[in-house]
């Protein structure tokens, strides 16, 4: 497989990680947040709690995938398939969610936010891995 073709499957990947993640985020974490107590309002407070790390894992997963800006960029375009998909999801279950454009443009940041902080924290950690492991190689070997 070239190089070429090898960037745009992991970019495709990417794109799917994030957009899988925004439904597994919002009905996993209110499975996992509900699981004892029944669906009520501290349930939904405890999914809540549960979502973000999932959304940070998603951004980790899809900053070792794909790389810089464009990288960003296809995971953006992850997260709008991934709240499409939702709204999708919804449908099909038989719970239409209501939405407008300014409820769609503040539930799209509540799941942008953690999915961006997990990708810059992926990309941090892999600049400060090849920079450890280039300051390692530059330095003579002693025995």
């Amino acid at each position: 497989m070239t190089h070429e073709r090898a960037e745009i499957v992991r970019d495709l990947v990417a794109i799917l990680v994030a957009a899988v993640a925004c439904p597994l985020a919002l009905f996993g974490g209110a499975l996992l947040g509900c699981a004892t107590e029944g669906f009520n309002a501290q349930c939904a407070m405890n999914g809540v709690l549960v979502s973000p790390p999932i959304l940070i894992a998603a951004g980790v997963v899809a900053a070792a995938l794909t790389r810089g800006l464009w990288g960003y960029v296809w995971v953006f375009v992850g997260v709008i398939i991934g709240m499409v998909l939702i709204f999708v999801l919804t449908y099909l279950g038989g719970t239409l969610l209501p939405v407008d454009p300014v409820t769609g443009t503040i539930a799209t940041i509540w799941f942008l936010a953690p999915v961006s902080i997990g990708y810059v924290l992926g990309r941090g950690g892999a600049w400060f891995i090849r920079a450890w492991r280039a300051a390692g190689e530059e330095k003579p070997k002693t025995t």
